[in-house]
């Protein structure tokens, strides 16, 4: 199998029942394309170990069954571990929309053109997503295309804001 980058899609959270089923916390936007996975990769001592889905349940929550895990015993190791695809698995996407591993560690500007510091994590919030920027001080910023975030550009790990956002 050929090496290709992982992206961060979600963590097993806990055991599901007695037969090995797993509860998973998405960090995707929507929990219906976890039913399109056929594997995951988890991280273990700084490498990644292939996992095959025997079934998944996608509702309110998402109960994933992995082929080899038949008990608790089986999938113990890997409750609180992050699970990760192959960025060929991810959907591509329009002009303007970007995959959250791509925007973390991406350095923040004002419009004015002052760096003001770093993307370290993005919080979903069910309307508009929040960006946190942690400088001299964490700030927050809906993360609104056109309006609070002025431009992305990924080559140059640049993301501008409206300085708005930004009160000294």
């Amino acid at each position: 199998m050929p090496d290709t980058e992982k992206i961060l899609i979600a963590k097993i959270q806990a055991h599901q029942g007695l037969n090995g089923w797993l509860k998973i916390y998405s960090y995707s936007e929507s929990k219906k394309k976890f039913s399109n996975y056929k594997h995951f990769f988890v991280m273990n001592n700084e490498s990644f170990i292939y996992l095959d889905i025997e079934d998944i349940i996608v509702n309110k929550s998402i109960k994933i069954k992995f082929k080899s895990f038949n008990s608790r015993e089986d999938s113990d190791q890997y409750v609180g571990k992050n699970l990760y695809v192959d960025r060929e698995q991810l959907d591509a996407l329009e002009d303007n929309q970007y995959y959250w591993n791509d925007l973390i560690g991406l350095n923040v500007y004002l419009d004015d053109g002052k760096e003001i510091g770093v993307l370290s994590e993005i919080i979903e919030t069910g309307s508009n997503d929040v960006l946190v920027v942690k400088g001299d001080k964490e700030i927050l910023v809906p993360y609104i295309i056109g309006e609070s975030v002025k431009k992305v550009i990924i080559e140059e790990k640049k993301i501008i804001i409206d300085k708005i956002y930004y009160e000294q």
